[in-house]
């Protein structure tokens, strides 16, 4: 195989946005708006002892959304009449499709809670689909080497995800590897590929990084990832790139202007995510 090389990484951006709640912004912040088809990753954690909080009810459209629980329990509900609790392990995927209002509640356990989501642009023919929410209140895991591999979404040694219906077939793993481990994940060739650090430190890449940290990778076949000292937890994503326009307001990712604006004017009016 022909190794990714580290392109370029950086730590993440605090952002407020959930009162209570720590956000680090890998991408969909100031230092890279978007990895198509990725929109956003956000690392959200609350200290142990906290109250429950989160994002309270606000509305999506044209994305799909992962939400991966390290710590405490994640809470979901949605206008489409679904409602969901996951903890530690387990994962959330909604499509907000053509429209949705929801609001996801971080429910601290004895270390408090801490999440890790993403955001997935739709395709353009499938913007419009109907709105659907899936938990998994666990994922199948994979031994490699040193390391143990959390499969959420994709395949990985014949080894596939339970929230298989993503639009952009992403590949998300949530892998863990001792102290001077290597694990070595195939890609395909065009695949937008990253690897977010939330624990430890390791080379990606032939980069060395420490967590806090995104590493965005290119070229070639595979990534290798070597733990530090202290060993290291990371988010391995990956997916084809949609190569079509995207537009952003808000929490609503199009293909257009106009687009954006029927969005608001449907908000306004009251009659955005009603049932048809």
């Amino acid at each position: 195989m022909i190794q990714r090389v580290a392109a370029f990484s950086f730590a993440p951006t605090e952002v407020s946005e959930a009162k209570g709640v720590t956000i680090r912004r890998a991408i969909g912040g100031d230092r890279l708006a978007i990895i198509d088809p990725f929109m956003l990753l956000d690392h959200a954690s609350t200290p142990a002892g906290s109250n429950v909080v989160g994002f309270h009810r606000h509305p999506h459209r044209g994305i799909e959304t992962l939400s991966v629980v390290l710590r405490g329990d994640v809470k979901h509900k949605d206008s489409i009449g679904n409602e969901g609790q996951v903890g530690p392990g387990g994962a959330q995927w909604m499509t907000a499709g053509d429209g949705i209002y929801h609001e996801e509640m971080m429910i601290p356990g004895a270390e408090g809670s801490e999440m890790l989501q993403l955001w997935f642009s739709l395709p353009r023919d499938r913007k419009r689909i109907p709105a659907a929410y899936r938990g998994a209140a666990s994922v199948p895991h994979v031994a490699s080497g040193d390391g143990d591999i959390a499969v959420i979404a994709g395949d990985f040694r014949g080894i596939e995800g339970p929230l298989d219906g993503i639009a952009v077939n992403p590949t998300v793993l949530n892998i863990s590897i001792t102290s001077g481990g290597t694990v070595e994940i195939p890609t395909a060739t065009g695949d937008a590929v990253a690897v977010y650090m939330y624990y430890g430190a390791a080379t990606v890449g032939g980069k060395d990084a420490k967590a806090p940290e995104l590493v965005v990778l290119a070229g070639g076949d595979a990534v290798t990832i070597t733990a530090g000292g202290e060993g290291v937890k990371c988010l391995f994503i990956a997916a084809a790139p949609l190569n079509e326009p995207i537009i952003q307001y808000r929490s609503f990712v199009m293909n257009t202007v106009e687009d954006i604006r029927e969005t608001m004017e449907l908000i306004k009016s009251g009659e955005f995510a009603k049932p048809k």
